[in-house]
């Protein structure tokens, strides 16, 4: 063919679009023209004028294919029919409101729910940040040990090495850092103190990054010198609207940030929240502030404190590939320049991502997970879809064979079947795209609230396609059985005698789709199970401390500046004040609570024990006050608590936990012994041990601890509440703004509220495939019942022929209900093998439970075989009430 006649042919049919009546006008009068012109000739032959006008019909053929296979040529074909299609496709599910309500809410709950997993896969995975100029074009430094494994191996950058990339690396236009921890920050508001979260970023951080400014200016490399920190602060343009007020001459003035004055000089663009997905930083001020702003010195030149993020922009010209190369290169030179600290270390690169590069592979494996579980909810609700437009597809047989015998070719039975079937899929994906909207944000309220992370999750065009692209491949994967099978008739046969197609044996395509859903039932049913077992089972494990009446508040009187003496003046004056409240039993302190992501290890020895280990044994460290014990309800099991002036007075006393006591003098009493704790250069005596708690996750094994009275400026207060613990919240608040209006609480909540940190994954896991298995549950016991009950209209004739002959009621009974018993026992077989296979997958995620636990298999077997006997036993009754001389009538 050639291009003149493509165009030429191109250029009808998109006239065609637009003149479909005029065309089929005279379409029309053209082919009533070819009847009178053949009607006329068999006149002139003879014949009558009726006579020669039915000849003339004869040799002429089917108009009505001519007019139909004209349509086809003269336009594009999709869009010719396909209108046509929907509103007659719409009109046949108007029929069927019930069923049709029941579809498309099936349909939507199992694309709604991947629908929503995507959305964090999104925000997290796909979306670039916003504000950032040309991200394909950024690269992640990441340090990892060379000989480690896991995910573990990779660390962020020291400072030293950070400056050393940034100056060495020709590879990259720039490399800018940031600290991948904001820290809450105190601001002096008007004489009181409100937290902020601030983080320290490189002088370059900005231009890098192709962010701009919505007034002022950006950081310079200039305002970042270690040797002349610039104490200077950009805001984030949210901050400056809503605590600010859009103040328009905020420039140049002074905000006092942990008791330093800070001069604002410029606003972040709007929509740019922070260099890493949610972490929205109040405000941003130089690395070189790090000193005065966390009043942590030294972690400038410190070549062990890996606390940098470090991104770079590719020059022109250059690829990740030779990038790679020369950060290779970099770091072996400073492997040799500097082998205590940089020895078998490496360095890789990442494309930039919300997500750091070394963790994207949890993001994507639990997402991966999510999306596998809820596939398997829209593979059921598809199974029910595809049998429901089966039902249909039998009853309308007569209609596919007069469509058939009037010209109708099968592609285009299978066109118009498929368009329902698409209709249905496509409101299903509208509906889903709401039910995604909604559950999203609820799932954000499983974020623990300790954790200071905010995620929007905005249904941009890549949710709209890839939830369009999800209901286009179900509804023609559900659709394309029930439309082939439906179109495949004989309209001969049909028309002359309309029979009924039921049976078993002539159901083996709905009984094999019902025994896949019962399957894919039990596995999600089973997992589901096993996950809330273990979400039981975590949530009364005992963690060693009072999880009912404790309220905490986290303080930092270091951050203000202030010297021990303050410090310990304010910590003695607000236990007097929060002692006094009404409520209150008693409160103390500690440097962070157990289970917390906090973790401070080292290692003991005791030298009189024959062949100890050189390095020690190593153990958990708790820095507490007096009264920590009684406070938090730690059971102590021998020796004494601390006293109130062992800290002020030095005593080099420690209490252990049983573990411990076990590890280093088994069948021996501790009380009493000495052991060097870390570096320390003396002994210290244990005065006392306490009962094994959970210190970093719930399932762990028990863990040798040990707690001693050496507090640091940052302190958990913990008090012990005679009632509801959530009562005193605000009044803590107001007595640590009584005692120094400057200092202000963070993560000001109850122990419960707490613990919904390390509860956090088997509560996850526990509600998202609890949800997937009842869902499941429900959709199978629908699926099943649809089909039991069209088995059952469809033998309506044998079953009264069985009665007839003299089969009573209970035969009726086991034979309706042994066919939905056998689909069941296959679909139990099928379905729990794989269970058992899968559910070591999940292993890592369950408390306190096997992964092949034999209660919760006979559990999920009886529940599914119930489930099933139930939808047998109402399409059963009905068929046990079958009157034999009616049903001997029924065709």
């Amino acid at each position: 063919m050639t291009s003149m006649r493509r165009l030429r042919i191109l250029s009808v049919r998109m006239q065609a679009l637009f003149a479909q009546r005029r065309a089929n006008r005279e379409f029309d009068d053209e082919l009533q023209q070819h009847l009178e012109l053949l009607t006329e000739r068999f006149v002139s032959q003879g014949m009558s004028r009726n006579a020669a006008a039915a000849a003339a019909k004869r040799q002429f053929g089917n108009a009505a294919l001519l007019q139909q296979r004209q349509r086809e040529a003269r336009t594009f074909l999709s869009l010719s029919t396909l209108w046509r299609d929907l509103r007659f496709g719409a009109r046949m599910l108007r029929k069927h409101p019930g069923s049709t309500a029941g579809v498309i809410v099936a349909l939507a709950l199992g694309i709604g729910m991947n629908a929503c997993v995507f959305t964090f896969v999104n925000a997290l995975l796909l979306r670039p940040p916003t504000g950032f100029k040309a991200p394909g074009e950024m690269r992640e430094i990441w340090e990892h040990a060379q000989k480690a494994t896991g995910v573990g191996r990779f660390m962020p950058l020291t400072y030293p090495d950070y400056a050393f990339f940034r100056d060495h690396a020709r590879s990259f236009s720039g490399i800018l850092a940031y600290d991948g921890d904001p820290e809450g920050i105190i601001w002096n508001r008007s004489g009181h103190g409100q937290v902020l979260h601030g983080q320290l970023i490189s002088g370059n951080a900005f231009s890098v990054a192709g962010v701009g400014v919505a007034m002022g200016r950006a950081f310079t490399p200039a305002d970042d010198e270690p040797n002349n920190p610039q104490a200077l602060v950009i805001l984030q343009y949210s901050f400056w609207n809503q605590q600010l007020r859009s103040d328009a001459n905020i420039l140049g003035k002074p905000i006092m940030l942990n008791g330093v004055n800070y001069t604002i000089i410029g606003v972040a663009q709007p929509g740019f929240t922070g260099f890493e997905v949610a972490m929205e930083p109040d405000f941003w001020t130089p690395l070189s502030m790090n000193e005065k702003l966390v009043h942590d010195p030294g972690r400038l030149t410190n070549r062990n404190s890996n606390w940098l993020l470090a991104e770079g922009r590719l020059a022109a010209g250059q690829t990740t590939k030779s990038a790679q190369a020369e950060i290779s290169v970099l770091a072996r030179e400073l492997e040799l320049a500097h082998p205590d600290t940089n020895k078998e270390m490496g360095d890789t690169l990442f494309s930039y991502a919300p997500v750091p590069g070394p963790f994207r592979g949890y993001v994507t494996a639990f997402a991966g997970m999510l999306m596998a579980v809820f596939g398997l909810v829209l593979v059921i609700a598809c199974a029910n879809a595809a049998s429901l437009l089966m039902v249909k597809a039998t009853g309308r047989a007569r209609e596919m064979a007069v469509r058939s015998a009037l010209g109708a070719g099968r592609g285009r039975l299978i066109r118009q079947m498929t368009a329902e079937s698409l209709l249905l899929s496509l409101m299903a994906g509208c509906t889903a795209l709401l039910l995604a909207s909604l559950t999203s944000h609820l799932l954000l309220n499983l974020i623990p609230a300790s954790l200071p992370i905010s995620i929007e999750l905005p249904l941009d065009w890549r949710v709209l396609v890839f939830t369009f692209l999800v209901a286009l491949t179900t509804g023609i994967a559900f659709g394309a059985t029930p439309a082939l099978r439906g179109t495949r008739v004989d309209p001969v046969q049909v028309i002359k005698v309309e029979t009924h197609s039921g049976g078993y044996r002539k159901s083996r395509l709905r009984t094999a789709i019902m025994i896949g859903e019962v399957a894919v039932c039990a596995l999600l049913l089973f997992s589901a199970t096993l996950c809330v077992r273990s979400l039981l089972n975590a949530s009364s494990i005992d963690p060693g401390f009072n999880t009912q009446n404790i309220a905490i508040a986290t303080l930092d009187a270091g951050s203000l500046g202030y010297n021990d003496a303050k410090i310990d003046a304010f910590y003695r004056e607000l236990t007097a004040h929060i002692d006094a409240l009404p409520g209150v039993v008693s409160s103390s302190y500690v440097n962070h609570l157990p289970l917390d992501t906090s973790r401070e290890i080292t290692s003991v020895i005791d030298k009189t024990v024959a062949g100890a280990k050189p390095n020690g044994l190593g153990v958990d460290v708790f820095r507490v006050d007096s009264g920590y014990f009684k406070t938090m309800g730690v059971s102590l099991l021998g020796g004494r608590d601390f006293r109130p002036d062992e800290r002020r007075l030095n005593a080099n006393v420690i209490v252990v936990n049983d573990a411990l006591a076990r590890r280093l003098w088994p069948g021996q009493n501790p009380i009493g012994k000495l052991i060097t704790v870390g570096d320390d250069k003396s002994q210290s005596e244990v005065i006392g041990v306490v009962k094994t708690g959970k210190y970093r996750s719930l399932g762990e094994d028990p863990i040798p601890a040990l707690f001693r009275m050496e507090m640091p400026p940052s302190r958990v207060l913990v008090v012990h509440t005679s009632g509801a613990p959530g009562s005193l919240l605000d009044a803590v608040q107001r007595e640590v703004q009584k005692v120094d209006p400057n200092m202000a609480a963070t993560e000001v909540q109850t122990i419960g509220r707490f613990m919904s940190l390390p509860l956090f994954a088997a509560r996850t896991t526990g509600l998202l495939l609890g949800t997937s298995g009842l869902l499941a549950l429900v959709l199978t016991w629908i699926g099943l019942f649809g089909v039991i009950s069209f088995s059952v209209s469809q033998r309506t004739r044998e079953i009264g022929v069985r009665m007839a002959m003299g089969a009573g009621r209970a035969d009726v009974m086991k034979l309706i209900m042994r066919h939905g018993l056998f689909v069941t026992g296959v679909g139990l077989t099928i379905g729990m093998a794989a269970a058992l296979a899968a559910a070591r997958l999940l292993s890592s995620l369950l408390f306190g439970i096997r992964p092949n636990d034999p209660a919760t298999v006979v559990a999920v077997v009886a529940g599914i075989t119930a489930a099933a006997m139930l939808a047998c036993y109402i399409p059963a009754r009905r068929a046990m009430r079958v009157d034999p001389v009616i049903a001997l009538r029924y065709e």
